[in-house]
């Protein structure tokens, strides 16, 4: 779960995290909006060799938002209820909110000197919650994982772009990309009991159950528009690990052999 390097997290999950503008502006010194697992861009066209590397990965507890229905929108938050999974997760760098270990991971861990798994200072924080976002420390923060990546893209993903002709569905839609969480008490989903406040988008996004509409008026986790190749069912980035998600979810058998 606005980029992956820009806008495009995350969280299908469909999650879920890296924008290009960012990652520019980053390297620039210049002021940026924070972007999110969604969001994602190329990074690999940029000039700076020793930029912040773009995914790092964790083990350890998380909150997962993939394919949240029904967020309730609050100004430019939106709360999504999200499961509570232990396993290993990948962050967006430049989604992370808490400054202090944004700048610090930033730092550490580069596409020259990258860090290895739980070595960036982001894993530290979400592991033991230390994450601050607005002088808050949260034991919960929404990254993305594969957990039952399979089952998700039997769900027909869709292609919403609000401002194509005859447009049908939701104008609104979240992204929960390092996301901070707290236990719901009284989950609305038992299998759902953490609620974390993502954000908001009006920029196209992927659907899912064939549809761009979300359920009992809220609006979707998700992911924008660009970071899905439908056609041949595969991120637009390249997503830590996804190379081995991606054959386990394939049926057993032999592939095309390409002709001589």
């Amino acid at each position: 779960m606005k980029r992956i390097g820009s806008l495009i997290l995350k969280s299908l999950v469909l999650l879920a995290i890296a924008n290009l503008n960012l990652v520019n502006a980053q390297a620039q010194g210049a002021p940026q909006r924070v972007a999110e697992v969604g969001e994602k861009t190329n990074r690999s066209t940029h000039n700076f060799p020793d930029a912040p590397q773009e995914f790092v990965v964790c083990t350890g507890w998380h909150a997962l938002c993939s394919a949240s229905p029904d967020c309730k929108m609050n100004g430019d938050k939106a709360y999504c209820d999200c499961m509570r999974v232990n396993e290993t997760h990948i962050v967006e760098t430049a989604a992370i909110q808490d400054t202090a270990v944004k700048r610090q991971t930033e730092v550490k861990c580069t596409d020259v000197h990258p860090c290895d798994v739980d070595q960036a200072p982001v894993c530290k924080a979400i592991r033991y919650g230390q994450y601050e976002v607005d002088n808050v420390k949260y034991d919960w923060v929404s990254t993305y994982s594969y957990r039952g990546w399979c089952s998700l893209l039997k769900l027909n993903p869709k292609a919403c772009d609000q401002q194509a002709p005859g447009y049908t569905g939701d104008k609104y839609w979240a992204i929960c990309d390092a996301a901070p969480c707290t236990e719901n008490q009284n989950p609305s989903y038992p299998n759902r009991p953490l609620s974390c406040q993502c954000r908001v988008e009006d920029t196209p996004f992927v659907g899912m159950n064939d549809s761009c509409t979300s359920d009992n008026g809220g609006i979707i986790s998700s992911m924008p528009l660009s970071g899905w190749d439908f056609q041949n069912n595969t991120y637009t980035f390249p997503m830590p690990g996804y190379e081995y998600v991606r054959g386990a979810c394939a049926p057993l058998e032999s592939d095309p052999w390409p002709p001589r």
